[in-house]
């Protein structure tokens, strides 16, 4: 299998600043930011999805090469893999993957989907010569079939937003995805579904990183509030720390990033130079006081564990941006 490769996984639920942190991340010296890695198969390579370039998947010069590398061209596995994803690594199945126990048939689908994705990860890491390759799929069923994978050394960071943000993000109808070509728009929850999602994927991402030698958690607010503070932080954490300079992109109120290769995530993908960081706290306005009040009561236990609420609640500095 040769040199053991570090991926930096980011976990977590959907609508929580995944997509800036991977970018931030994969600006790092010897890293690589790939997006989505989940969504490769089922929806980029299916849909031609753009690219963080700004090209269409299949014209895209660099996951061309990695795909020719990995498989001699997507072709070969695409529809393999858009077939074995959701019979092997949906959210249903992860009382299987962690336990282990599993039909003979299940364990020979799920051994074919990690045979794949580990050449993915290497031609990627190969192509783009990083040593780190960062995945923003926050699935954590995902996480633990990765964690099955000889060779791969999982660093992960657990990107939290609190719930009532997630909660009013996910409310939203008709947001148009950026990546799509033919005007799809991003799923919905409601208020109610988003909290009972957000406290389980929570629970599930506090004992994987319990359970992972390098794991480290990651509060969006800061993460916008600080950004190199936080950063650098996270890096230490996960056994990565940052060398000198290597965080020069990332300054007190802004980063600048440049146009990559990652794939799926949010219009922010597509934003390069200088971006400021401003809080996304418009739930605080948005979301009805009714969905409001359920959201925290399920969620309230974690909410109370992160900072969000009670005695123990972090509020932002002075000036930071809100």
């Amino acid at each position: 299998m040769g040199t053991a490769l570090k991926v930096l996984y980011i976990a977590g639920v959907g609508r929580s600043g995944s997509t800036l942190l991977e970018r931030v991340l994969g600006t790092l010296p010897g890293a690589v930011n790939a997006g989505e890695l989940n969504a490769i198969f089922s929806r980029v390579a299916l849909q031609d999805q753009r690219c963080g370039c700004g090209e269409p998947f299949s014209a895209c010069p660099f996951w061309t090469t990695v795909g020719q590398r990995a498989f001699g061209g997507w072709a070969a596995v695409t529809a393999r893999m858009a077939y074995l994803q959701p019979r092997v690594v949906r959210q249903r199945h992860v009382p299987r993957l962690a336990s282990g126990l599993a039909r003979a048939s299940y364990r020979h689908e799920l051994e074919a989907y990690l045979d794949i994705t580990q050449r993915l990860y290497r031609a990627i890491a190969f192509v783009s010569g990083a040593e780190v390759v960062v995945d923003a799929s926050k699935s954590t069923a995902q996480l633990l079939a990765l964690r099955q994978v000889p060779g791969l050394d999982l660093r992960v960071v657990n990107l939290v937003r609190d719930s009532r943000g997630v909660a009013g993000s996910w409310s939203k109808a008709g947001l148009r995805k950026p990546q799509s070509r033919t005007g799809d728009t991003m799923g919905t929850y409601t208020p109610p579904r988003a909290a009972v999602l957000w406290s389980a994927l929570q629970l599930e991402c506090e004992v994987l990183g319990a359970t992972t030698p390098h794991a480290t958690r990651v509060r969006y607010e800061d993460l916008v509030a600080r950004p190199r503070a936080t950063v650098e932080r996270a890096l230490r954490d996960v056994g990565l720390p940052a060398s000198p300079g290597a965080l020069d992109h990332v300054e007190d109120r802004s980063v600048v990033l440049a146009p990559r290769h990652g794939v799926a995530g949010s219009r922010s993908r597509f934003t390069s130079g200088r971006i400021e960081l401003r809080l996304d706290d418009a739930w605080r306005s948005t979301l009805p006081a009714g969905a409001r009040r359920v959201v925290t009561a399920v969620t309230l236990p974690q909410l109370l564990a992160y900072g969000y609420v009670g005695p123990r609640a972090r509020a932002l500095p002075a000036g930071a941006p809100r």
